[in-house]
This record gives C-alpha cells, sequence and structure tokens, in this order.
C-alpha cells in the first residue's frame, strides 16, 4: 500500500470543498518570504461556512499531533467562536462538515 501524502489528502479535500460550493482558502506559509502578520500554526484548510469559520489541519494517518504552534491557533480560534479539528482523509472532512 502506497503511503498518502499530505498534500494529496488536502487536495481531495478542497476539491470536495469546490464541489460543493464552500467557501474557502488555503495558506502557504513560505518561510522564505516571512510576512509580520500572518501567525504560525494557522490550519491548513481554512473555511467559512454559514458564518462559522472552521481550520482543517490535515496530517497523514498515523501521524496526529498538532506542533505546538498549531495547539495554540486551534485554541485561539475555539476561544473565539470557531472550530478547529485535526483530520488524516476526505471521509474525515465530510464528518467534520456534515452538520454544518
Amino acid at each position: 500500500m502506497v503511503k498518502q501524502l499530505e498534500k494529496d489528502i488536502q487536495l481531495e479535500i478542497c476539491t470536495w470543498l469546490q464541489s460543493q460550493d464552500i467557501f474557502f482558502w488555503r495558506f502557504r506559509y513560505m518561510s522564505r518570504f516571512p510576512i509580520k502578520f500572518i501567525p504560525k500554526g494557522l490550519p491548513d484548510i481554512m473555511i467559512l461556512h454559514k458564518g462559522l469559520f472552521i481550520g482543517l489541519e490535515v496530517k497523514v494517518p498515523g501521524y496526529w499531533k498538532y506542533t505546538d504552534p498549531q495547539k495554540m491557533m486551534s485554541t485561539k480560534i475555539k476561544s473565539n467562536g470557531g472550530l478547529c479539528y485535526l483530520v488524516t482523509s476526505l471521509d474525515e472532512a465530510k464528518i467534520v462538515m456534515d452538520p454544518l
């Protein structure tokens, strides 16, 4: 069995979100060009759906840990009324989005 890469899981999720006409974006932090006001730990995929902010942090199966900046960002998102989830597949992302 070939191990799926994180970028491939992200692409599957983004393709599905687009097919559902859900407003989302991805931000890729380029360490060569640090930008002063972009916080570290942003989720891989950010969604604004029915007035609710949802962050999806995508990991490959078997590596289910947030980094310290991701933990802090998840806490900030939740304390400001948003949701933040760690997902390892398109199926998990669909489960997150289903009740919304």
